[in-house]
């Protein structure tokens, strides 16, 4: 019988399996499905059992599909098998093979969207009987399977089929045959008895460290309980004196019956090892006690209960010494096993690729296997072609589509716009071979309405295309693209600009492409638009802007032509620096009146030049704020005069100052503020062997009691220094320097103080 045991062989893809008592008796399962073939008695080539019927007419169209199929194994494949096993094996001789013994089996076949045991529905009827073409719910391709449930459950199993099929399962059918896809396939289910181990018991036993266990664990004389004795065997397992293995080859509740025999084999075991080195304290063969026996017995007895608390003592088990050195045999090895009979199911099964991957094979013509049966001529059937246009005719400007085309001479057009999306067109048909032509020739033109014909083509002409299906769709959007440039002002003040004026170029001119067109935002109305951009060469997408910023003073900043490929332009402050002036009041306004404060800023070479005036009294103290956008980041000296008019009817008038604190304080006792700016003249410290250069810088006006004085030291010529003091009207305005040399040799050159009232002192490096 064939036996489930290792070692399992798959020999080429065939699995086998050993017999339980045979050793030269092999069984292997059957392999996928396949075509039946039959050797040709005239070529001696093998024909594959398979026919195609393909009909069609007035009547109604369709087709018949007809084959065999099989599960065998070719001969050659098995004495390779045989050979393998007996290497495998080492058998001294060939072994036997047979097929696997079936005891039942059914085979199912899918095609297309229906397989065996479905009811397909019946397709409205076509031609002219047809009277409501609706109760078809869709394209059906099978309309029959038939078949016997069971394959032969002998040999090979052959299966035969037959299919009745639509006209559109026939057309995908006979694609089929000649290529990799597959519609198809078959399923076999397939029974078999097999014998597999269901469990094993396995005890070693080592007599001498058993007893000598059980003389140092027990005496002779005392009663001791089935827990003790369980407990002393556990302790002989964990140490692997003894040696108790319980398998089990089947799931845990899956056979009651066989679990219960496997746990009273484990059971016996135990029992063997208990009664043969203790006996029972009630032992039913011995003979029977006399009164003193029964007397000493009973007090044993007692005493144990007088331990244990319970009754359980009346079972109890003594200790039985045995001198096993008199035994032959000092060593037990013992194995309880049992084997079950199961029925295994497998599923060969193969697809349409695998089963008629056959008729691709040199020397099979597959016109043998398909029979063409024309029930009318083609002649009278119509190519049909249906129209449809994709087109986006508001957004893309699109007048209309004018499509042409061509089938074997015989030529249509179509008109499409955005009322009329569709066309059908039909055509008398045209054979090739018998069969109808396809191939429609197609070119279309697109012809756009409210354009510039000196910035873009007004129409653009499709190249030739070949459409063998039923539709056609027309995309414009493959001659050209209307790539969309998002204009944004971001965070942009319109505090000081009005209107952002944005002006777009592209440019092809190979293709006749001048695009020009310009933009207005504003913060009232749009702050963002769409540019759309024409484009009929992918690969030149780049274009080039203009930014005119509209100033509310009516200094208008106009930005130079840029040339760039962003999908976005984003427009900012042209100039983002900035130059914040805070003016804090802190009068007593017990004493003055009002304070006027006159603020400037002066760029001369970006002509830059803004001013601003301030009131304060005692109704206005809160602080103002005076801000300047920079074209040059390094130029902050802001400058300013002050005229304080005090109650009593004085005037004060502040010298012009300038500064680049964040802020400046208005006080009764405000001084002038002058700022001198140090820098090195153009050259290399290096080259003159400079280390650095220390300027120091001081002021002082004893007699108002106002000295200042600053040291900076400059190590580059890019550094930049600046000498800040107070001033009173009306006294000192010189300031004194003095400029000391430092070498790399650690010498150093001093220059003695000079004194200036310039805004700037360049110090030179020699």
């Amino acid at each position: 019988m064939l036996y489930l045991a290792p070692p399992f062989h798959i020999i080429n893809q065939v699995t086998v399996f050993r017999d339980h008592e045979d050793p030269l008796q092999w069984y292997y399962l059957p392999g996928p499905p396949r075509l039946t073939q039959i050797r040709d008695t005239v070529t001696g080539t093998l024909v594959p059992q398979l026919q195609v019927i393909e009909f069609r007419g007035t009547a109604g169209t369709g087709g018949f599909l007809n084959f065999d199929v099989n599960l065998g194994i070719d001969p050659e494949a098995l004495d390779e098998i045989r050979d393998e096993i007996k290497r495998l094996e080492n058998l001294r001789s060939s072994p036997r093979l047979a097929p696997v013994p079936l005891i039942d089996g059914t085979v199912k076949l899918m095609l297309f969207d229906q397989q065996t045991g479905d009811v397909p529905a019946v397709p409205a009827p076509t031609g002219p009987a047809a009277t409501d073409p609706t109760e078809a719910t869709g394209p059906k391709f099978v309309l029959k399977l038939s078949h016997h449930a069971k394959p032969a459950l002998y040999g090979d199993n052959q299966a035969a089929f037959s299919c009745r099929l639509t006209e559109d399962g026939v057309k995908i059918l006979k694609k089929a045959l000649q290529g990799e896809m597959s519609p198809i396939g078959v399923v076999f289910s397939l029974d078999y008895l097999a014998l597999r181990p269901a469990y094993s018991v396995r005890l070693n036993i080592d007599w001498d460290r058993v007893q000598k266990h059980f003389d140092t664990s027990f005496g002779t004389d005392t009663i001791f309980y089935q827990s003790e004795i369980t407990k002393a065997i556990d302790e002989l397992i964990d140490n692997r004196t003894i040696v108790l293995e319980v398998d089990t080859f089947v799931p845990e509740g899956e056979d009651s019956e066989l679990m219960a025999r496997r746990d009273q084999a484990v059971d016996e075991v135990r029992d063997m090892l208990t009664g043969a080195f203790f006996e029972p304290s009630l032992n039913p063969v011995e003979p029977k006690e006399d009164a003193w026996d029964k007397i000493e017995h009973l007090a044993k007895t007692a005493s144990a209960l007088a331990v244990t608390g319970g009754w359980g003592a009346l079972v109890g088990f003594s200790y039985r010494k045995i001198d096993r050195r008199r035994i032959d045999r000092k060593r037990l090895d013992f194995n309880i096993r049992e084997r079950t009979t199961v029925k295994k199911t497998i599923y060969p099964q193969g697809h349409l690729s695998g089963l008629f991957r056959v008729l691709r094979e040199p020397g099979i013509d597959l016109s043998r296997f398909v029979l063409s049966v024309d029930l009318d001529d083609p002649w009278f059937a119509r190519r049909k072609l249906q129209v449809i246009s994709r087109a986006d005719y508001a957004a893309d400007q699109i007048a209309s589509i004018h499509v042409h085309l061509d089938y074997g001479g015989q030529t249509k057009s179509a008109v499409l716009d955005a009322a009329t999306k569709t066309a059908d067109i039909e055509w008398n048909s045209l054979l090739a071979g018998g069969a109808m032509r396809q191939d429609v020739t197609a070119r279309y033109t697109v012809n756009f309405r409210d354009l510039d014909g000196t910035e873009r083509p007004v129409t653009l002409q499709s190249p030739a295309m070949t459409e063998t299906g039923e539709y056609l769709e027309i995309n414009p959007r493959e001659l050209y693209s209307l790539v969309p440039i998002p204009v944004q002002a971001l965070n942009f003040p319109w505090e000081r600009y009005s209107h952002i004026e944005v002006q777009l170029q592209y440019a092809d001119p190979e293709r006749g492409i001048r695009q020009a067109d310009s933009y207005l935002l504003k913060k009232e109305d749009v702050t963002e638009t769409i540019w759309k951009m024409f484009v009929l060469n992918p690969a030149l997408t780049r274009f080039r802007y203009k930014l005119i910023y509209r100033a509310v003073d009516h200094r208008d900043v106009e930005m130079p032509w840029i040339e760039t490929d962003e999908e976005r332009l984003t427009i900012r402050d042209p100039f983002p620096q900035k130059r914040t002036l805070e003016i804090v009041p802190v009068f007593d306004w017990t004493k003055v009146d009002r304070a006027f404060v006159d603020v400037s800023y002066e760029d001369p070479e970006h002509d830059i030049v803004q001013e601003a005036s301030f009131e304060f009294n005692s109704a206005v103290t809160s602080t103002q704020t005076f801000l300047v956008a920079l074209k040059d980041p390094d130029r902050r000296t802001v400058g300013y005069r002050v005229t304080v008019i005090y109650k009593d009817g004085t005037v004060a008038d502040i010298p012009e100052s300038f500064t680049l604190q964040r802020r400046i304080t208005l006080r009764d006792d405000m001084r002038g503020h002058k700022i001198v700016t140090i820098r090195p003249e153009s050259g290399d410290f290096a080259g003159q062997k400079l280390r650095d250069i220390v300027v120091k810088a001081k002021y002082e006006d004893a007699e108002r009691s106002l000295i200042f004085e600053d040291e900076f030291t400059l190590k580059s010529g890019t550094d930049r220094a600046h000498f800040e003091y107070d001033f009173a009207a009306g006294g000192l305005t010189k300031y004194r320097y003095q400029i000391v040399r430092r070498f790399t040799n650690g010498l150093s050159k001093t220059v003695d103080w000079k004194p200036s009232d310039e805004d700037e002192i360049i110090v030179p490096l020699k």
